[in-house]
């Protein structure tokens, strides 16, 4: 009795998960990006809205480098399409997504689970790429509209960790830039954002920065 109880008890939480991912914006830009065509090699940023404002080809001299961000996706959007990625079989696969997970309310072991399948689809899809899990950026609350954002730093720093654990399991790098765009209080440098979430163009330099600082740009 026990048994089926939790069964039933974990099929309840597992319908309370917000999984969706469709939108107008989700799927007209995976729409656009399907009809590009591969570009073999590149460098890919893959993630949510914080990669998607990003000019990354500007900021890389115009090298093959390819903006693979949607605003408002998460682990779940990203899963479904793994395949727009693969076709590329990129060179370097630099991933950011939790953000908005958190805001849905998504468990941190959901998260982690979607992390764990969509890098071993890479690495079963695309075995020459190189992929690396970027931390969860902090936000800060003194400037965040918590009318459309409702996370903390305390649950991002927990996802952080639980990304880490994963990673070095799954021996797959895990970079750390959460600390290099912290200000003294341990939230978002208020130079780096301008509405406690996304990012200023200070803040995507502080990032490119620090991904060149640590060789891996």
């Amino acid at each position: 009795m026990l048994a089926a109880g939790m069964l039933v008890q974990t099929a309840a939480s597992a319908q309370r998960v917000d999984s969706s991912y469709h939108n107008y914006l989700y799927d007209s830009r995976l729409a656009y990006f399907k009809q590009l065509p591969a570009v073999k090699g590149a460098v890919v940023f893959w993630g949510d809205s914080i990669t998607h404002w990003g000019d990354w080809a500007e900021f890389m001299g115009f090298k093959k480098v390819l903006n693979r961000g949607i605003a408002g996706d998460n682990t779940y959007g990203l899963r479904a399409r793994v395949e727009e990625i693969v076709r590329h079989q990129p060179e370097k696969l630099f991933i950011l997504i939790g953000t908005n997970d958190l805001n849905k309310k998504i468990p941190v072991g959901y998260i982690v689970d979607n992390y764990k399948k969509i890098i071993q689809d890479i690495h079963t899809l695309s075995p020459g790429t190189n992929v690396y899990v970027q931390s969860v950026f902090p936000i800060n609350n003194d400037l965040i509209g918590r009318q459309y954002y409702t996370s903390t730093n305390e649950e991002i720093i927990s996802l952080n960790m639980a990304l880490k654990t994963m990673t070095d399991v799954m021996k797959v790098p895990f970079v750390d830039i959460y600390p290099a765009l912290t200000d003294t209080k341990g939230q978002m440098d208020a130079k780096y954002t301008y509405d406690g979430l996304h990012l200023s163009g200070l803040g995507y330099q502080q990032w490119v920065n620090y991904l060149k600082q640590q060789h891996l740009l």
